[in-house]
């Protein structure tokens, strides 16, 4: 494909984009519920489709443009629940790790601060050294990983499998 052949391909991407820009938008908005985050899937899928263009010849550009934003779109929604859930760990733990005040509420706080110790004990070496290092000594996830030689993905998983043991042992029980 010469320069020129890619030009003008481009321009036609382009004005398929524009034509149907808001009709995509309201698909992926269909997905998402929101349309600031279905603009951004557009527009990524937008940008995809010329790269992809660039390197293959797409049949029918409209309908791969169409695929290419449910996909996205889907793969947004399943990124932010992945997000939420994780917040809403953290936010369980600091319920756990509420600073007191006053003699009384010290001495509480340093029990339940036993407690919490007590059940970390229970948790494999890793996991332990998993949620101490990135919710009690401030590391990112990140850089666990980095220092214990493990995938953000492992270090994710491992934190989450010990905040629902704290929680499961420390919250409770509703009987």
């Amino acid at each position: 494909m010469t320069w020129m052949d890619a030009n003008i391909r481009t321009k036609e991407l382009e004005l398929i984009y524009c034509e149907h820009r808001h009709i995509l938008i309201d698909a992926a908005r269909g997905v998402l519920g929101c349309r600031a985050r279905a603009e951004d899937v557009v527009q990524d899928a937008f940008l995809k489709l010329l790269e992809s263009a660039e390197r293959n010849t797409i049949e029918e550009p409209l309908r791969y443009l169409f695929r290419m934003v449910r996909n996205l779109s889907i793969d947004r929604l399943r990124r932010l629940a992945l997000e939420g859930r994780y917040s809403n760990d953290e936010d369980s733990l600091d319920a756990l790790l509420v600073p007191q005040s006053g003699t009384e509420q010290q001495a509480i706080g340093q029990l339940q601060w036993q407690r919490l110790q007590r059940v970390l004990d229970e948790l494999p070496e890793r996991t332990r050294a998993v949620f101490t290092m990135s919710q009690l000594e401030g590391y990112s996830q990140r850089e666990v990983a980095t220092f214990l030689s493990a995938s953000p993905t492992l270090v994710h998983f491992l934190l989450r499998d010990a905040l629902d043991h704290c929680r499961s042992r420390l919250e409770p029980s509703a009987t």
